[in-house]
């Protein structure tokens, strides 16, 4: 249930005039959609009145997240192939972002608030699938999903401040700081702004709860949860992209949860991870909307964890253990200081490797550096930090343990080189008890990092395990165990969402239920075996015969029911004859033996009279009634 603010406080809200809102071609756009009698034409005259929403109107029509394989070069068909009613909610969104780019309020990241909710939206716009919804609209809700964090501070810039710098402090949760200052918190105000914006409920219910999804207790398995929790997902994936190294890493446990929930599996997630972040920067260019560059997902997990969460203190509890002979490669010891180095390291158990002091030797060492690396700062041809950047750049070098040594005239340099990268810093001239230390240092972090590396993909192979498990139980919970058709539930809950959305577009629709004619002949005749492999054929059948974005739902016993977006009586009249000619020609079988098997169809369209989907069917049943009387093996269609 959404709680919004109270009418009379919002409407004192807006005479302020500080509440963001669609200014100039989005208001008239809203203005428009609001009559009856709006015509397509008018919608394109207005679009075409601000260039810039124009082209990027174009640039949503031609995504390829939209599955359109001819650019669209008509602003008018780019309007057609989005709807009208979609058109609307991005150009709102785009509006909201482009006149709020900054405020009065200290606390407030407005340029951190916009790139997180365009990489919101972009990672929607990956998740449409998940969520059963078009990606438009889907990342519309992405864009304005915190929108209410905006509002507030834009209402009380100086009090919302100082909530913010509160939550920070980790005194309270925003949510609970809000109402106690303001008597209501962002996702009222949030919610209150897009229905009067005329987004559709079921999105708006989704930026409600999508926060704590699970408080929602929406229905298992419903269109409603699954896009609350894309939404939710969407946001981990965002707060990722914005996040620093450092924080990346706690993040992460929560996303892989959040992916698993949704059942996606780790290939499945990498790709989708980088395919988000390309396409989020590449609209943050084009919106001027600040990203940052974010490194392969693969990448991320592999990662080890920030130095400064790792402790280096012996993890025994008691007694020696035993070191392991580690690889430590020497690079630039002067030829004076280099036999003696690689005794003391041999006298510690670990395996020299000498590089050759060349710069060229030095550089080809940088990309295949071994477990441990000593490097003398004052190696040719090359600057200590430099050296320490351009290691750390590589995947290899990033879990590399890298000592410098440094002579007592250099120690003015030492913090560069710690701040690009190195791990210790010795000054010479060396003892063995002082190198014995620094290596049993770094041998304890390196199999620490191993250790949390090989949890790390514990955790990775459980989550994928999850996911599947998740995906399957989801599966059998909206698929009718006979015919593996969607069962009654999962297709009535996809009639009420394309209902609404057809009615809110103004587009038409149509329902069609199907019913074997003389069904219990064949339970009675061969027995119910005969008639559940009847069932079963006849299921595979209107698979088959029917049109891709069509839904087949078995509605129970011998009926089945199908609901046709987009389409009106004329169509919905070929489909249905269609299936009942294939049906009537086809050979079904059991043991061998032919069943002639014939259906009856009855046709229902939307129209303006009914008040809910549950009209729709019903008047299918009527039509399909019709049918039955009129002699079976029929369509029938409602008037």
């Amino acid at each position: 249930m959404i709680s919004f603010v109270d009418p009379d406080r919002y409407h004192s809200m807006k005479a302020t005039g500080k509440l963001p809102s669609p200014k100039g071609v989005a208001f008239s756009i809203i203005k428009l959609l609001q009559r009856d009698d709006f015509r397509v034409t008018d919608l394109v005259q207005l679009v075409q009145s601000d260039p810039a929403i124009a082209g990027r109107l174009l640039k949503f029509a031609n995504a390829a997240a939209f599955g359109r394989t001819r650019p669209i070069v008509s602003l008018q068909r780019a309007i057609v192939a989005l709807g009208s009613f979609r058109v609307r909610d991005l150009v709102i969104g785009l509006s909201v972002m482009h006149t709020h780019t900054s405020g009065q309020c200290s606390a407030f990241d407005y340029p951190g608030f916009w790139g997180h909710s365009l990489a919101t939206g972009i990672a929607c716009q990956e998740l449409a699938h998940f969520a059963q919804i078009s990606s438009e609209e889907i990342f519309t809700i992405g864009l304005l999903a915190r929108v209410g964090e905006l509002a507030m501070a834009s209402l009380y810039p100086e009090k919302y401040a100082t909530v913010l710098l509160q939550v920070q402090e980790g005194q309270q949760a925003l949510v609970s700081l809000e109402r106690e200052c303001f008597d209501m918190d962002h996702r009222q105000l949030g919610a209150t702004m897009l229905a009067e914006w005329g987004i559709p409920e079921m999105l708006i219910q989704a930026a409600y709860h999508h926060e704590e999804p699970d408080v929602a207790a929406f229905a298992d398995g419903s269109r409603v949860q699954t896009l609350t929790y894309s939404l939710n997902f969407a946001r981990s994936l965002a707060e990722l992209c914005m996040a620093d190294e450092e924080s990346r890493w706690s993040l992460l446990p929560g996303l892989l949860t959040r992916a698993a929930r949704l059942g996606i599996s780790g290939d499945a997630l990498n790709d989708m991870v980088d395919r988000m972040v390309r396409r989020w920067r590449d609209w943050g260019a084009t919106l001027q909307v600040r990203t940052q560059e974010v490194p392969p997902f693969a990448e991320i997990l592999a990662a080890s964890p920030p130095s400064r969460r790792v402790s280096t203190k012996p993890t025994e509890q008691s007694g020696k253990v035993a070191a392991p002979r580690l690889h430590v490669q020497m690079l630039g010891i002067p030829p004076a200081e280099l036999a003696e180095l690689m005794q003391q390291v041999e006298e510690l158990g670990h395996l020299p490797v000498l590089v050759d002091g060349h710069a060229e030797e030095i550089r080809q060492a940088l990309h295949q550096p071994a477990q441990i690396v000593i490097a003398d700062m004052a190696m040719p041809g090359i600057n200590p930090a430099a050296f320490c950047r351009i290691l750390r750049q590589t995947p290899a070098g990033k879990e590399t343990y890298l000592l410098l040594l440094a002579s007592p005239e250099s120690e003015g340099h030492l913090l560069e080189a710690i701040d690009a990268g190195a791990d210790d810093i010795l000054v010479k001239p060396l003892t063995l008890q002082t190198l014995r230390v620094r290596l049993n240092t770094a041998s304890r972090m390196l199999l620490l990092r191993e250790e949390i590396q090989r949890e790390r993909r514990g955790i990775m192979r459980s989550t994928d395990q999850f996911a599947v498990a998740h995906k399957r139980l989801l599966r059998d919970a909206l698929t009718d165990n006979l015919t593996q058709l969607p069962n009654r539930r999962h297709g009535l809950d996809f009639l009420a969402s394309e209902w609404a959305f057809a009615q809110a577009n103004a587009l038409p629709m149509a329902c069609l239920l199907l019913d074997i004619d003389h069904f219990k002949r064949v339970n009675d005749t061969l027995g119910h075996p005969a008639g559940d492999a009847v069932l079963q054929q006849l299921a595979d059948l209107l698979k088959r015969a029917s049109r891709p974005e069509d839904m087949i739902f078995r509605f129970g016993g011998e009926e089945f029911a199908a609901v046709l977006p987009n389409t009106n009586v004329a169509t919905a009249v070929q489909v249905a004859e269609r299936i009942r000619s294939v049906v009537q020609k086809y050979d079904f079988l059991w043991q061998r033996r032919p069943i002639p098997l014939t259906v009856s169809v009855g046709v229902a369209v939307l129209n303006s009279t009914e008040k809910d989907c549950q009209a729709l069917v019903q008047a299918a049943d009527a039509a399909l009634y019709q049918a039955k009387n009129a002699g079976r093996n029929r369509v029938s269609v409602a008037t």
